[in-house]
């Protein structure tokens, strides 16, 4: 049974999800879709209707999940060690959280035929399919279910084989970049929405003669549509902001050393020229892709090129050691580096200093500002390596944990423990794993050290403290941005995916948008 309180605005999520059994739920960050999901999915195993619930999330979440049902419902618990961290869960006979090496996670989903809840990570789907396949589910449960927006991913495609009578997709973001993103998840939610891909294909996306996607128009109606089977409500509106607290997002303008900035306008000049080579083979940049997080020198011919020089200049600007370490990995094992960073490191006399970086001297002073406040702050980067040059800065401040893609489900448990409830721990340091889904109720101060490529990404990772459970009236959100760099561009971008995502999930907005209107090549000429 559910033992928790709705806020008002969350009644209207589980009444949705009660009546329609297929449902993309995609309230705001922060504003408890996990909570809605439980209430409406004990009301149901209350009433009999389900036996079964599979719930499928990022790694990163698999824990704050079965804490969550323990929290809100009357199951019996326990309490489970995590490498030194105590968690309270729900007893085994009620949910399983299928995690371990393969023996263990094999006598797990034994057990998972008995029990109420079965948690499991997305890599189930690939490493755990036919036991995923041997448990019936009446219910299944797809948090941050923009896994599934890509159509050619295995995991995609094999999920859109299981079809419950009940399935409730969470997402705050279920347009990240493209609409192509919701229609790939509204085909599992309730394929009849959007119909099939050629007539949406047609209805919403204006394309080039060479078939690239050149503008998105129709938008209001996308939106009428999708309202069929989504439940939407914004942060912004005035039903849920006063349960949140209020958001103030600023740019810190980090200015570049004059060696810094002689390398950059080399890699620039090395961009000119891709762009140019680009444009002689008839070819386009894909902005969609790279925007998409589609990393350079992938088999993309003079697109790569393109690509691995924009990234050579992201590396620069967060620590030119970052760029170096692209070059030593390329050298050791290709499948890492860049060779472009190598070509440029190997051609170059005027490197700067590698361990000055202007952008970290700048994170440096804000912390220690925030952290004299009493704050806890949160900092974001594209680059798992860039971690531990954050570290060695920053721990003067206080402790600090790591969160990132590479650590097991079992240390990322114990990390966010250990940030949430030790007063001492006041940095927590995180790539993109931990931008989804994420509770940080406890941060005062969330620092993009760089932006991610993606709109949806950015849009998580700035919401992980605008949380209903936040004690704080405001808290502040701080883009660290190189002045007159590749990043104001990447930011100029973020802008206008964020207006087709609002345009799109929010009706509000413009009914056509055109998918890029700067011009690369036009900052490039600017910036000399």
């Amino acid at each position: 049974m559910f033992t928790g309180t709705l806020h008002p605005y969350q009644h209207d999520g589980v009444n949705r999800i009660l009546s329609d059994r297929r449902l993309l739920v995609a309230y705001s960050m922060g504003t408890g879709k996990t909570v809605m999901a439980i209430a409406a999915l004990e009301e149901m195993l209350g009433r009999g209707d389900i036996r079964r619930i599979v719930i499928l999330v990022p790694s990163s979440l698999k824990f704050q999940w079965a804490q969550a049902i323990a929290a809100f419902t009357d199951a019996p618990k326990r309490t489970l060690k995590v490498r030194g961290a105590k968690l309270t869960v729900p007893t085994e006979d009620v949910c399983v959280i299928v995690n371990g090496p393969p023996a263990k996670r094999e006598q797990q989903w034994e057990r998972a035929q008995h029990a109420d809840y079965v948690i499991a990570s997305y890599g189930a789907v690939l490493h755990d399919w036919k036991h995923l396949c041997a448990v019936w589910a009446d219910a299944l449960v797809l948090d941050e279910a923009t896994a599934i927006k890509n159509f050619a991913a295995q995991t995609t495609k094999r999920i859109k084989k299981l079809r419950p009578p009940v399935r409730v997709a969470l997402t705050g973001t279920p347009v990240e970049n493209r609409p192509e993103e919701v229609f790939s998840i509204m085909e599992w939610v309730n394929e009849k929405i959007l119909g099939r891909w050629d007539l949406f294909d047609k209805s919403y996306i204006n394309r080039n003669w060479f078939g690239g996607v050149t503008s998105y128009k129709n938008l209001d109606l996308l939106h009428r549509n999708l309202s069929k089977a989504m439940i939407r409500k914004s942060r912004l509106d005035p039903e849920v902001a006063k349960y949140l607290p209020a958001v103030t997002e600023t740019t810190h303008a980090v200015q570049l050393d004059k060696t810094t900035k002689a390398v950059y306008k080399a890699i620039l000049l090395d961009l000119q020229q891709a762009m140019d080579e680009l444009a002689e083979a008839g070819q386009e940049l894909d902005v969609a892709a790279y925007y998409a997080g589609v990393r350079p020198e992938a088999g993309f011919g003079a697109q790569g090129k393109v690509m691995a020089r924009i990234q050579a200049a992201r590396l620069l600007l967060d620590h030119p050691q970052l760029l170096m370490d692209s070059a030593v990995a390329y050298h050791e094992t290709k499948a890492e580096g860049s060779e472009y960073a190598a070509q440029f490191a190997a051609s170059r006399t005027d490197l700067p200093d590698l361990n000055h970086s202007p952008k970290l001297n700048a994170l440096d002073d804000l912390v220690a500002v925030m952290v004299d406040e009493g704050a806890k702050v949160a900092i974001f980067t594209d680059y798992r390596k860039m971690l531990p040059y954050l570290s060695e800065r920053l721990e003067k401040h206080g402790d600090l944990v790591h969160f990132h893609g590479q650590l097991t489900a079992d240390k990322k448990a114990a990390a966010l423990a250990k940030f949430k409830t030790d007063p001492d721990c006041r940095i927590f340091l995180s790539t993109n794993a931990g931008g989804y889904g994420l509770d940080l109720p406890e941060v005062q101060y969330l620092i993009n050290y760089d932006l991610p490529y993606s709109n949806g990404l950015l849009a998580q990772r700035n919401t992980r403290h605008v949380r209903a459970s936040s004690t704080f009236e405001r808290v502040h959100v701080v883009n660290l941005v190189v002045e007159n760099s590749i990043e104001e561009r990447v930011q100029a971008t973020l802008r206008l995916r964020q207006n087709l995502s609002q345009a799109v999930i929010d009706g509000r907005g413009t009914h056509s948008i055109d998918m890029d209107v700067e011009s690369l090549s036009d900052h490039i000429g600017n910036s000399f």
